[in-house]
């Protein structure tokens, strides 16, 4: 038995993968490694901020709602022309966990081939978090398509965490945005 974390996540999220006709090196490890701690700490790092204690003085906090409203706008009007000719590919249903991401693909995957997965959990920015995962099985379906479930390559621990924090809250918001429904009256 592993001494790794357990984290299980269902999100959407957009998401792309390519076919590599080897395993990553471990330089290509490496340098997605430090690229993911960047990308990480940056989402992140915007989630404490939303997180952060917010002023106690009401009027305070009515005073700056505007200016954060203001920024906001600023912010994304920068992503947007940051990455004006980046197209997020289609939100899909995923399950991921330290150890292995599970999907649907519209195509064919084989069984041991590996892919490098891109995770975009930011619609303004659109940096991926790239995982190196191998096919450990897939299930063509009515469709053409498969069901996919990859182990992914080990990642440094820390990274680990990040990603399942992300990951939670990136859940947690998009429970917190799904439809209520109103319970069916008793006539």
């Amino acid at each position: 038995m592993s001494d790794r974390p357990i984290f299980l996540s269902r999100l959407a999220l957009p998401v792309s993968w390519e076919a590599l006709d080897r395993a990553p090196s471990p330089e290509d490890r490496e340098m997605v490694a430090l690229s993911n701690t960047n990308i990480l700490n940056f989402l992140l790092h915007g989630g404490d901020l939303d997180a952060a204690q917010r002023p106690s003085d009401e009027r305070l906090a009515e005073a700056l709602a505007p200016l954060r409203i203001k920024l906001d706008i600023a912010i994304e009007m920068l992503g947007r022309l940051s990455y004006r000719d980046v197209a997020l590919p289609p939100v899909r249903d995923i399950e991921i966990g330290v150890t292995r991401m599970a999907w649907q693909s519209p195509l064919s995957l084989r069984p041991d081939e590996w892919l490098r997965i891109k995770l975009y959990f930011d619609p303004v920015f659109l940096e991926p978090v790239v995982l190196y995962g191998r096919v450990s099985s897939a299930v063509a379906d009515d469709a053409g398509g498969c069901n996919v479930q990859a182990e992914l390559s080990e990642i440094p621990v820390e990274t680990e965490e990040a990603l399942a924090r992300l990951a939670f809250l990136a859940q947690r918001r998009q429970l917190a945005h799904r439809p209520v429904h109103a319970p069916a009256r008793a006539r």
